[in-house]
């Protein structure tokens, strides 16, 4: 009895590993083919240029409240 309880444990054992696996191969598998990724990236890299521009305008409204002078390349004039 003792050898059937084993045999069944290993049969059993094996086949959730391999369910398991097999789960684990689909879901790699399925999220590769979103781009899910690929929009994270890309909207990142957005929000950093929107971030980076937003404060140049806000560098050149503190220069144009403290009425400094501005160059023809749009940035003040240094002191």
């Amino acid at each position: 009895m003792k050898i059937i309880k084993l045999i069944f444990n290993v049969i059993w054992t094996i086949s959730l590993e391999n369910i398991f696996k097999w789960l684990t191969m689909g879901w790699k598998w399925a999220w590769s083919k979103t781009k899910v990724d690929d929009n994270a990236i890309a909207a990142l890299k957005e929000v950093k240029n929107r971030l980076e521009n937003a404060s140049d305008e806000m560098e050149d409204v503190v220069d144009a409240l403290k009425g400094k002078k501005i160059n023809p390349n749009g940035k003040a004039k240094k002191a």
